[in-house]
């Protein structure tokens, strides 16, 4: 994968060497959250593990990798697969003063990238806020990245992540079976070609949206 122009920007974000903080904006313009990258410092945060472990759980239906989350595999995570993998960046949403979930990026290279991650875990901000928190993201990767697509996976069944990434933009709709394997204990489902069927009859659809010419 030829690395993004940003990959250094990147680095220093998650070092802390450098801050990044994106506001997100309702559709008058106004501030209603933030968006604020996971950084190596939030490796000692306990509140922050904690939040993103119990989420994880709550919502395991929604990841195509099934598995009980702890702390210590959350920390561990982050540390050796988020910030260790060049185009990849988890963003906490913040709004009320709290952190009430994250939505990020992964795979990013010169021409493309995948909107990845995204998850409410608490009902607090405003109601479409994760839809706003989408946008800016999309629009910060085409301005900042220059990246000329962005791509998006969502389940079929999931009718509120289906409406929420209409909302930000997103076409394409192709819809792709989902194959279940099972490796020491663990379910992952992967993902196969756009017209074949499911066993388990379970599907996803693959979003885009494209830079403008």
């Amino acid at each position: 994968m030829t690395l993004n122009a940003i990959q250094p920007r990147l680095d220093d974000v998650i070092a802390g060497r450098q801050t990044l903080k994106l506001d997100i904006l309702d559709d008058e313009s106004q501030v209603c959250g933030v968006l604020r990258p996971l950084t190596r410092a939030d490796l000692d945060d306990a509140d922050i593990i904690r939040k993103l472990t119990e989420w994880r759980n709550q919502n395991m239906a929604n990841f195509l990798s099934h598995f009980v989350a702890t702390p210590e595999r959350t920390r561990r995570w982050m540390s050796e697969v988020l910030f260790k993998t060049p185009g990849q960046l988890l963003f906490l949403v913040c709004a009320d003063g709290q952190v009430i979930g994250h939505f990020g990026f992964k795979d990013l290279s010169r021409d493309e990238v995948l909107l990845d991650n995204a998850m409410r875990g608490e009902r607090l901000g405003h109601p479409k806020l994760f839809v706003y928190a989408g946008r800016r993201l999309v629009a910060w990767l085409l301005q900042e990245a220059a990246v000329r697509r962005v791509h998006a996976y969502v389940m079929t069944e999931n009718v509120a992540s289906v409406m929420m990434n209409k909302q930000i933009g997103f076409s394409g709709w192709l819809r792709h079976p989902l194959i279940k394997r099972v490796k020491n204990g663990e379910t992952h489902w992967e993902m196969g070609a756009s017209g074949e069927s499911s066993p388990d009859e379970r599907y996803c659809f693959r979003l885009v949206i494209e830079q403008p010419e």
